[in-house]
């Protein structure tokens, strides 16, 4: 067996720690926080904003260490400030020491632990396949999203919140760090092996060239697509996180607004397998395009309030959209900066996303405080996917493309 999916393996447990519980099952500690703080939606929601405003300043740090240094110490590295932000989250008294605390330890994690760290290191591994494994890769999430909420879960009804965190960090200490420096290395050269043969295609144009952080910044294209995911992001992420009070909303138990996070992971088992595969053998464009869609067309199906059953099928959508969108983006910011930049080019993204996650959970929490429904909120949402479809158009992935299918004739 190539080596490289070793690596895959170990980035896999990277994303199932990391976005399984940041994505997945932070909507589970809503309510309960609320509680145990005396505070409104809006304030929790400061927690969310203070880990995308930590990450305007990791972000591009750890793009620039991705490309220059070890990515398997990196990430070990993230992983354990990750752990031990955890056990130390479990015992704050307040919700200013709850909301800086959370915002430390969840941004660290993502930029160190997270996808960039695990998308780069995927990158140099892999060429003719490297849609499907950056899919693969990305499983992780969606698997993460099944049992880490399901494990949150269990958590709550033995305790408070904070056993569930403590618990948590605990598993990262123990299974999560342990495996990435097991599995993860950096470059082939590292084991003495080559990176995958291209087979029939040919790497894009762009992967000869080394993108300073000047060179990315003053690239349109790099504004085009931070624009555009940054929207997408923004959007999909608030929802997300509100999925639960939703439910609740709607009169839904507890254990079936949890089995709603867990439809979206499995959605997304479909959607990274079936849109990594897109990725490597039709244009980038089309399928980031068709993951907006999906994701639209969900956010409506929320909008219509339906039935529990109709719920599950939109969050299986939700996670088919989110699944496709996540190897479809690092494939196309491979075409267009390279694998030798593709850090640095993640990296400041980060923080150009940032800025439009950042003001979104807390317009979403007043929205809702302000009108007792998510109707406006997901008004607002669907509309911002729309436009990131528009300004995905202006993205030119032509010539890498190009590249591509003249070396296969």
């Amino acid at each position: 067996m190539y080596y490289g999916w070793r690596v895959v393996a170990g980035a896999f447990i990277a994303q199932f720690f990391v976005v399984g519980f940041f994505t997945y099952s932070i909507t589970l500690l809503v309510g309960p926080v609320r509680e145990t703080f005396g505070v409104s939606l809006e304030q929790v929601m400061y927690s969310m904003t203070a880990a995308t405003l930590v990450g305007l300043v990791l972000q591009p740090l750890a793009g620039v260490m991705v490309d220059r240094y070890s990515v398997r110490w990196i990430m070990v590295g993230g992983g354990l400030v990750y752990g031990a932000g955890l056990l130390l989250l479990s015992q704050v008294q307040s919700i200013l020491a709850y909301i800086v605390v959370f915002g430390i330890t969840l941004s660290t994690a993502n930029c160190f632990a997270g996808t960039v760290s695990a998308s780069a290191v995927i990158t140099r591994w892999f060429t003719a396949s490297r849609g499907r494994a950056l899919g693969i890769t990305a499983i992780g999430t969606s698997v993460g999203g099944i049992a880490v909420p399901a494990l949150i879960s269990a958590w709550l009804t033995q305790g408070d919140w904070r056993l569930a965190v403590e618990n948590f960090g605990l598993a990262i200490l123990l299974v999560m760090v342990p495996g990435m420096a097991l599995l993860v290395r950096g470059y082939p050269s590292d084991v003495g092996l080559e990176p995958e043969p291209a087979g029939d295609l040919q790497a894009p144009a762009g992967n000869s060239r080394v993108w300073q952080l000047g060179d990315i910044v003053r690239s349109g294209q790099f504004w085009l697509m931070g624009s555009c995911m940054g929207l997408l992001f923004a959007a999909y992420s608030a929802v997300l996180v509100n999925l639960t009070p939703y439910a609740t909303l709607q009169n839904l138990s507890a254990e079936q607004g949890a089995s709603l996070i867990m439809a979206v992971a499995i959605g997304g088992f479909a959607g990274k397998i079936l849109f990594g595969v897109m990725a490597d053998k039709l244009p980038l464009r089309s399928g980031l395009w068709i993951a907006q869609a999906l994701i639209v067309i969900a956010f409506v199906g929320l909008y219509l309030t339906p039935e529990y059953q109709a719920l599950l099928g939109i969050c299986v959508v939700m996670g088919v959209a989110t699944g496709g969108m996540l190897p479809v983006w690092g494939a196309i910011m491979a075409s267009l900066f390279g694998v030798a930049s593709y850090g640095r080019a993640m990296g400041l993204m980060g923080p150009v996303i940032t800025l439009f996650i950042m003001p979104t959970y807390p317009l979403v929490g007043r929205l809702f405080d302000a009108t007792g429904s998510y109707h406006s909120s997901l008004m607002v949402t669907a509309s911002m996917v729309v436009v990131s479809g528009l300004l995905l158009t202006a993205v030119s992935l032509q010539q890498a493309q190009s590249t591509s299918q003249e070396s296969a004739v």
